[in-house]
């Protein structure tokens, strides 16, 4: 996530080096920086991007990452109902149980590869393939029925991939491993977005081309707030880490970051809005970001949908560097960058690197 560009009636809440001077441009115009421009149009229609890269081969040196991250949003899908996505460069089916958890498979069902996903049938807890019926529990993916066999043994190989999943700040998050280890931290609950003092909440989703480190790098990339979003002054902030968790704070402790693991994150400026990030990673190269937005009632019926509003033109400043950058390894860094290097020295933990590679840990 990134420092908001407020409009001129919101700029009382975030003054000094977090105001900006807002840009605007069309799509079809020549992009010219320092500020970039906000182009908020270009979040939700990826045609109006600029987009000029075309060297091939990856982008970024790390696999995906491990971690929670939202994949679909609990009013997304009902009880006895099924889903297809695609995250972590796999093919999924998330589905409900008639009692309303829900559960998250790879989509191909390990007996014959059909797509669990299309015309796969919700049965109580579990879900039945439609080739042959075979039914896998919905919270450890084992075959528990195979309809047209009377032999009860069923071997552990026949059973389906399943994701750790929890529902949680209106969301349903799953947790990827690529080497299948069980959750090491918690999603936090958000205790705003159930507090009558604060509004509904406010969703704004969109996918950009590029990977949770570089996203939450930003972070932490002080002097970019400058020229990208054309603050007066490179703001001054304070950045800890703690395992999995990390912590900024500025604004003379109004402003607050909280990170759990790579995508995931808290904003709350104070008096303003909290905000809840989960950056999803799609494949390698691409991520679903969602943003959760609420703020106090005492501001308005529409301070949520205004404060996301903010949020979201500043990060439509971040995308044409983002989606036409790549990643330095090593970069050239200035000694007050230091911050970079500890971010990404902290990000190392949310990674396994595939057997057999020669991949280099950065």
């Amino acid at each position: 996530m990134t420092i908001p560009g407020e409009t001129r009636a919101g700029r009382s809440k975030l003054n000094g080096a977090y105001s900006t001077t807002a840009v605007t441009a069309s799509a079809g115009e020549d992009l010219v920086g320092l500020p970039m421009p906000q182009r908020p149009d270009t979040l939700y229609d990826l045609s109006r991007r600029t987009r000029v890269r075309r060297e091939s081969g990856p982008r970024f040196p790390f696999p995906i990452p491990n971690g929670w991250f939202v994949v679909a949003t609990a009013d997304e899908i009902e009880p006895g109902r099924t889903k297809s996505l695609f995250y972590f460069g796999k093919d999924l089916v998330l589905f409900r149980g008639t009692d309303g958890t829900p559960y998250l498979f790879d989509a191909y069902c390990p007996h014959l590869g059909a797509n669990l996903g299309v015309g796969g049938k919700v049965v109580d807890g579990s879900l039945q393939c439609p080739f042959h019926g075979w039914r896998f529990d919905g919270a450890s993916g084992a075959c528990v029925e195979v309809p047209y066999d009377d032999n009860p043994y069923i071997p552990k190989t026949a059973t389906a991939r399943s994701y750790p999943v929890v529902e949680r700040n209106h969301m349903i998050w799953a947790w990827h491993h690529l080497e299948r280890a069980e959750p090491t931290y918690e999603v936090p609950e958000v205790a705003e977005f159930h507090d009558d003092d604060w509004l509904p909440i406010v969703v704004k989703d969109f996918e950009i081309a590029t990977c949770c480190q570089e996203m939450t790098e930003n972070n932490v990339d002080w002097p970019h707030f400058m020229y990208v979003h054309g603050t007066p002054a490179i703001p001054e902030e304070e950045f800890h880490t703690d395992g999995h968790y990390k912590r900024t704070v500025g604004m003379n402790g109004n402003f607050v970051r909280e990170g759990f693991g790579l995508g995931l994150g808290v904003l709350r400026v104070k008096g303003y809005t909290t905000f809840l990030s989960s950056t999803t990673p799609i494949d390698e190269e691409n991520v679903h970001v969602r943003w959760i937005f609420t703020s106090p009632k005492s501001l308005g019926e529409n301070a949520a949908e205004k404060a996301s509003r903010s949020f979201t033109a500043a990060v439509s400043q971040d995308l044409p560097i983002w989606e036409n950058k790549i990643f330095k390894d090593p970069p050239v860094l200035r000694p007050a960058e230091k911050a970079i290097t500890e971010q990404r020295r902290w990000c190392q933990q949310f990674y396994s690197w595939p057997a057999g590679t020669n991949a280099k840990k950065r």
